[in-house]
């Protein structure tokens, strides 16, 4: 969406309009920052289905709390924020099924090594599994930079850190993903 002088508009001002219910600007905010959400959510709710309905209640979030937005955060961090938080109020609801360890069966190991199921034709799938092992800042970070795409600096807005942070994130899961390789 343009200015009427033609200039593309910023997001605090998409996000005024949208607080007076102008949809077109909600369209073109959705536009620009609905992989970014989508990639933070399906980091954090492994389930496709509870993910795509968390990024549908940020967006409706996002419409309903626009009046709310105070500037003193880039939008794309405000909407993060409520993504963090739907998260949290969603995964608060589920509770897991939980099985005591003396009744849990025997975990099997005639799957691939992890060598061979990284370098798999379903590779995607299977580093995921491997991330998983790493604390949830690592897997959250690599994710987003390996999986996403996205750039140090759009990873350090997104985490709300430092892009010195986002760097030696990135280093630590290379270095424990190599580890657990070399196992």
């Amino acid at each position: 969406m343009t200015s009427p002088g033609g200039a593309v508009m910023r997001d605090e001002d998409l996000l005024a309009r949208v607080a007076s219910g102008d949809e077109r600007a909600f369209e073109t905010l959705y536009g620009r920052h609905a992989a970014a959400v989508r990639a933070l959510v399906r980091v954090r709710v492994p389930d496709a289905g509870m993910a795509e309905e968390v990024c549908a209640d940020v967006w409706l979030g996002c419409w309903r709390s626009a009046r709310a937005f105070r500037g003193d955060a880039k939008v794309l961090s405000w909407l993060l924020g409520i993504a963090k938080r739907q998260i949290y109020m969603r995964v608060r609801r589920v509770r897991p099924n939980v099985t005591a360890l003396d009744d849990a069966p025997e975990p099997r190991d005639d799957g691939p090594s992890p060598e061979t199921a990284v370098l798999s034709e379903a590779g995607v799938d299977d580093l995921m599994a491997l991330l998983r092992r790493l604390p949830v800042e690592l897997v959250e970070t690599a994710t987003l930079a390996w999986l996403h795409g996205l750039s140090y600096r759009q990873i350090a807005d997104l985490s709300d850190v430092p892009e010195g942070t986002v760097k030696s994130r990135i280093s630590r899961a290379r270095r424990l993903l190599r580890a657990q390789l070399d196992r």
